[in-house]
């Protein structure tokens, strides 16, 4: 998975084939126009030990609250926040240590949107939630995928059961591609996979 984010990222690129977004190879584009418009959202964010406006504006030092507010309510932490005593001056702590692992997950989106990024790369983002945050976590997602493309590498396959294509990966090769439905009737591995987990959850 790493391998994938960092060829699509270009920390290096392929040695055969192509890249495309949108039909344009990758290797036209500058790294830093490529980079601009891609955002990634890892399992752990990196949150900085400063309120929360100010962790916005680290990315855009001339945001509103009325604009940040927009994107916390597209990643359904507006409501959280906003119960806070300090609201949006609450100092969050290092490494986001005052939030749980789905507020900080909705969070890293929010600030994504920010940067209002056309490709977003989720890294194992739900892995690591309960089920109430991956709850919050998919329906963002839902949203997102109306204005942008979403990419997700997840072991947690309930996570994907919606993406428009899946591509399974086995001993670092696509196994087999396809809707969760056509997935389920055609590939056993597939299968298997999300039978295991659903007895699990």
């Amino acid at each position: 998975k790493s391998t994938i984010f960092n060829l699509l990222t270009r920390i290096f690129d392929c040695n055969k084939g192509q890249i495309c977004i949108d039909g344009v190879n990758i290797k036209k584009l500058t790294e830093e126009s490529l980079r601009k418009n891609i955002s990634i959202i890892r399992q752990e964010p990196f949150i900085f030990n400063r309120t929360i406006m100010e962790n916005f504006r680290l990315i855009d030092e001339n945001v509103t609250l009325e604009k940040v507010r927009e994107y916390c309510k597209k990643a359904y932490i507006d409501d959280y926040i906003m119960s806070l005593p300090k609201k949006y001056d609450t100092l969050i702590g290092e490494g986001g240590v005052n939030l749980s692992g789905g507020q900080k997950q909705r969070l890293a989106i929010a600030r994504t949107l920010l940067k209002e990024a056309k490709v977003i790369l989720f890294d194992e983002a739900t892995s690591a939630l309960d089920n109430e945050s991956q709850e919050y976590i998919k329906e963002s997602i839902k949203d997102l995928s109306k204005d942008h493309t979403i990419i997700m590498v997840a072991h947690r396959l309930s996570t994907i059961i919606d993406a428009d294509i899946i591509y399974v990966i086995k001993n670092g090769k696509v196994y087999a591609k396809g809707k969760h439905d056509e997935l389920m009737q055609k590939c056993d591995y597939y299968k298997k996979l999300y039978t295991t987990e659903s007895k699990i959850a």
